[in-house]
């Protein structure tokens, strides 16, 4: 891909500018740069330092045995635009400024930063930033962020096709974790700060285009140019990679916050809201709805198409509550077929002298080890199931669960139906300190842990579960309708 962002997630050679073994960014970046294995060289610059961790320390960008394909700036504000002129003269074509202080800050941060976008108008230098937090490229090795030590060496995130472009940096950061929680696979993370040259619009272009993402997240604050970021959203839709933004701004209180911040101009929410709509972006309320919806289309993607649900419950109540759930989402729960039923109660371990409905309450028998395989297959196999849903309500701790999720796993793994899991009940481990009562430690139990490690989404509550299926549902419809009447405007989810 021919992009003005390959060089900040496929550069061949950093020079980190401002280098030191001290500073929660002078220090970090280079130890992440180092510590994920970057494949490159790497040029630590600082005219106070002759080496830094074991790698030389050149004094100036001009001193370094190569041009650099990136100069990642970490310096007091007063020196970026001095060191971005020379980022220039040596022929840089990409400068991360990690430097805050600008534009968010104060009179003179604003003017700065009003020199620094006319000297980069036209200009042969792509800038991120500044008062940005970094990127990554997980596939590439490029960690150019301040993202959790490798526990040990040679060690390294797990790798999917899950990218996220935020305004906030610390955000970034965070939600990086909570994917990683969630055993998500991750590819790009773009931090963007105060967007004076590269925008909100072009990080998501990029990623619609980049072959290694097929899921989108995004936190927006605002928007500069309008029209840059519906074509990005187009290009993204038609790509079929779906978008999940979380917005803040939306009030008079939130976009004040923005300003001082990354020194957003938030706009209209009703005017964004209704871009939104026009070309599918799953818009959610929190991380959590984020995290949820990504989890499920980074799971099963274009499989989430049918509003079919199954639900496979050992709880009356809870298949109850959740078939409410399913019907004001709009999800459908058809009536279970005499096949179904027919391969149902030739099971021995599930006691029903009557015709199942949809929730099919199967009771506990049925879904503890290896019976639960036997109990999901006719659901999964179903040609009017489109999603299999499989409710739980126990102690995820109980001896035994370990071989519940086992089987859970191989009936996954043996059809190509979506399903889905929520388990109620205790799922952490706490480990405890006798003198004082206080938590120490807190670990997912290993059934949970086993079904998250194979791919499969676990979920807390049928809340959660449904309203992220309702929504990677709506966003499939809704691609589908667009991409036969592209004037469609729906609200899904």
């Amino acid at each position: 891909m021919n992009s003005k962002l390959d060089h900040f997630f496929n550069p061949r050679r950093i020079a980190l500018v401002g280098a030191s073994e001290r500073g929660m960014y002078p220090a970090g970046l280079l130890r992440n740069l180092l510590d994920y294995g970057f494949p490159g060289d790497i040029y630590p610059v600082n005219p106070k330092r002759e080496a830094v961790f074991g790698l030389p320390c050149y004094p100036d960008l001009a001193q370094t045995p190569q041009v650099p394909d990136l100069a990642i700036l970490v310096i007091p504000r007063r020196f970026v635009l001095p060191t971005l002129r020379q980022c220039l003269e040596l022929g840089i074509p990409a400068a991360l400024v990690i430097t805050a202080g600008f534009a968010e800050a104060d009179e003179e941060g604003k003017r700065l930063q009003a020199e620094m976008a006319a000297l980069l108008a036209d200009a042969p230098l792509t800038v991120i930033g500044p008062n940005c937090a970094g990127l990554a490229n997980i596939t590439g090795r490029v960690i150019a962020t301040r993202l959790t030590t490798p526990p040990k060496a040679g060690w390294s995130p797990k790798v999917g096709r899950v990218s996220f472009v935020s305004q906030s940096g610390a955000l970034m950061m965070a939600l990086y974790g909570l994917f990683a929680d969630r055993n998500l696979g991750l590819s790009r993370l773009i931090s963007l700060g105060n967007q004076v040259n590269v925008t909100l619009a072009d990080g998501l272009a990029y990623l619609a285009k980049e072959e290694e993402t097929a899921v989108i997240g995004a936190f927006v604050e605002g928007v500069k140019n309008g029209r840059a970021f519906a074509a990005a959203l187009k290009t993204a839709l038609i790509a079929g990679k779906p978008i999940i933004l979380v917005k803040s701004g939306r009030t008079e209180l939130g976009q004040a916050a923005a300003a001082t911040h990354t020194a957003a101009l938030a706009g209209s929410d009703r005017v964004f809201t209704a871009v939104c709509r026009q070309y599918g972006v799953i818009q959610v309320d929190d991380v959590d709805e984020m995290a949820d919806t990504v989890a499920l289309l980074a799971a099963f993607g274009d499989k989430l198409r049918g509003r079919r649900i199954s639900l496979v419950t050992q709880s009356g109540g809870m298949g109850s509550l959740t078939a409410d759930l399913c019907h004001r989402a709009g999800l459908e729960l058809p009536p279970l077929s005499d096949n179904v039923q027919n391969q149902l109660h030739a099971l021995p371990h599930l006691l029903h002298f009557d015709a199942l409905g949809n929730p099919a309450d199967v009771r506990g028998a049925s879904v503890i080890g290896e019976a639960t395989a036997k109990t999901l297959a006719p659901f999964l196999a179903d040609p009017d199931t489109d999603v299999v849903l499989l409710l739980l309500a126990k102690s995820a701790l109980r001896e035994g669960e370990d071989k519940t999720a086992k089987a859970i796993i191989q009936a996954a793994q043996s059809a190509e139906k979506p399903l889905i899991v929520v388990w109620v009940g205790q799922r952490e481990i706490r480990d405890w300190r006798l003198e004082t009562g206080d938590s120490i430690a807190s670990l997912q139990s290993p059934a949970t842990k086993l079904l998250t490690d194979a791919g499969i989404p676990v979920f807390a509550s049928s809340s959660r579960a449904i309203g992220a299926l309702a929504r990677a549902v709506g966003y499939w419809q809704f691609r589908a309708d667009w991409l036969t009447d592209p004037e469609l405007e729906v609200s899904h989810g």
